[in-house]
């Protein structure tokens, strides 16, 4: 089992506590002069991953015409953005530079506000009310922020980054590369994606094939060391041109390689250093030292995934390490609770409850056997005695008998139709038995009424049986007296329904009429 995570040393605490908001100069390395408008992989949120704010002036801002509704596919899962749905009317601004990280290399988009200024003050009232930033996103080498408002252009603005959410985000994604190097050189295992969840979800990292138990302790332990040793970060920043040698990526987008607005703007190959430990161009944010993350977490329990491949699920930073481990507290604490036990003794009473919960299944499994025989045997007794008496009445030969039956139960179960096909089930050698071409019509049918525990959601079934000509018409029948909306279903020869809701007072009665209009 994973080892716990190391306590933060003095030489991580000093690091942190020494400059903890300030992004040192040796951070950044630019081999670049840097342009008056910034663009993405230049962005101040990328050279100062520290920074919450910054003050700039708004280049462009267009309202943002609505995309036609073309009914597309599901959202694909596990995809990056977590951010909230449009509003009615939105605007699109570019600036000059931002802190507000636009979604890319596995990493969210930030959140923020906008605040105007005039002369450098917020203004009161409506003036200086902020603008909120739902999005960034990056189009070609533009961060585009999606905001509630619109801004003249050329106005400043101060940029203010929602630093809960990007501090989260930048946890994990810096303690992504430190695992990802680490099983590299430990393990030989090979990241081959990652996708960072919803705080304060474990995110995960895909590899080809699981490591073992051992592997994993192993791996915590040794990043836990590296963060406690506080190892540096830093970013080297280069322009990928013919001039400079410099290429990017396959990975790298093709909008990012080329870019698309007309100006001559080289795309940026920005490469995250951790000293010692590993070399990968990235494009998001990541702290100066590792002693940012104090913590990493690495589930001993992975999943299997395409053939030998694995997810390793892992947490970093103590916002969302703690926050993790509050809610299995809580969670264990509450089944404790209800369980009647002490959270250590969790695992054999639930041992204990699956038992019991598989013996009491399979008690119940052959009492309904034994009850659905009894229930069949009454049903054929009434039906062989309707038949007869009505043969009587209408002084007609037996082979012009129908033999018809309906049984209503009240049973609240959500696998009702599987009584009913036990039922069914019972009845078939009876009907086989009975003279060639005697016509016959059976309807099954339970479900929650108005006393059932939890009538509203139960819900019911119908199961009709018989000759073909018979159950097909029935079933049109019930179908045309309770509507659509209450019970559908289908079938040749074995007509089955699903009852939406339950039975009302009153609709045993229309299920007897819907027996008799057809036989």
């Amino acid at each position: 089992m994973a080892t716990a995570a190391v306590a933060p040393s003095q030489h991580l605490s000093s690091a942190i506590s020494a400059s903890s908001l300030a992004t040192p100069p040796s951070y950044a390395s630019l081999a670049f002069p840097l342009p008056e408008k910034r663009y993405v992989g230049m962005l101040r949120c990328q050279i100062d991953p520290l920074a919450q704010t910054l003050v700039t002036t708004v280049a462009r801002c267009d309202k943002v015409v609505p995309a036609a509704k073309t009914g597309g596919g599901k959202k694909a899962k596990g995809a990056l953005s977590e951010v909230d749905a449009p509003p009615a009317e939105e605007w699109e601004v570019e600036l000059f530079d931002t802190v507000l990280f636009p979604e890319g290399g596995g990493q969210p988009s930030d959140t923020g506000r906008l605040v105007p200024l005039v002369d450098g003050e917020i203004q009161d009232g409506a003036a200086g009310e902020p603008t909120v930033v739902r999005q960034v996103i990056r189009r070609n080498l533009d961060a585009v922020h999606f905001v509630s408002r619109p801004l003249e252009i050329g106005a400043k603005v101060r940029v203010e980054v929602d630093w809960q959410r990007r501090r989260d985000h930048q946890d994990q994604h810096t303690g992504q590369h430190l695992l990802s190097a680490v099983l590299e050189h430990e393990c030989h295992l090979d990241t081959l994606s990652w996708s960072l969840q919803k705080f304060p979800e474990l995110s995960y990292i895909e590899l080809p094939r699981a490591p073992t138990t051992e592997e994993i302790a192993a791996v915590q332990e040794r990043c836990n060391d590296l963060i406690g040793e506080a190892r540096p970060i830093r970013v080297n920043f280069e322009l990928a041109t013919k001039e400079t040698g410099v290429e990017l990526g396959e990975k790298v987008p093709a909008n990012y390689k080329s870019d698309e607005s007309g100006e001559a703007r080289p795309p940026v190959q920005r490469t995250v250093i951790i000293e010692g430990v590993d070399t990968n161009p990235c494009c998001g944010t990541h702290y100066p030292s590792l002693a940012y993350l104090r913590t990493l977490y690495l589930s001993p329990f992975t999943t299997s995934i395409r053939g030998t491949n694995a997810r390793v699920y892992f947490a970093c930073g103590a916002p969302r390490v703690l926050a993790h481990l509050e809610g299995l507290q809580l969670a264990a604490r509450e089944a404790a609770l209800a369980a009647g036990c002490a959270v250590q003794d969790l695992p054999k009473k639930v041992e204990g409850l699956v038992g019991g919960v598989t013996e009491s299944k399979r008690r119940e499994k052959k009492l309904a056997g034994e009850l659905a025989g009894w229930v069949a045997s009454d049903l054929w007794d009434r039906a062989q005695k309707a038949a007869a008496a009505e043969t009587e009445d209408k002084v007609a030969e037996t082979e012009d008998k129908v033999v018809k039956a309906l049984c209503f139960r009240e049973d609240d179960a959500t696998n009702s139709l599987e009584f009913l096909t036990a039922i069914a089930g019972e009845l078939k050698p009876r009907i086989d038995a009975l003279p060639q071409g005697t016509k016959h019509l059976i309807m099954l049918a339970c479900g929650a009424t108005a006393g059932s525990p939890g009538a509203a959601a139960a819900g019911g079934a119908v199961l009709i049986v018989g000759s073909d000509d018979l159950v097909l018409a029935t079933g049109k029948k019930v179908v045309d007296t309770f509507g659509k909306d209450r019970i559908k279903g289908g079938g040749k020869g074995r007509w089955q329904g699903k009852m939406t809701g339950r039975w009302e007072n009153g609709d045993e009665i229309l299920l007897k009429r819907a027996v008799e209009a057809v036989a």
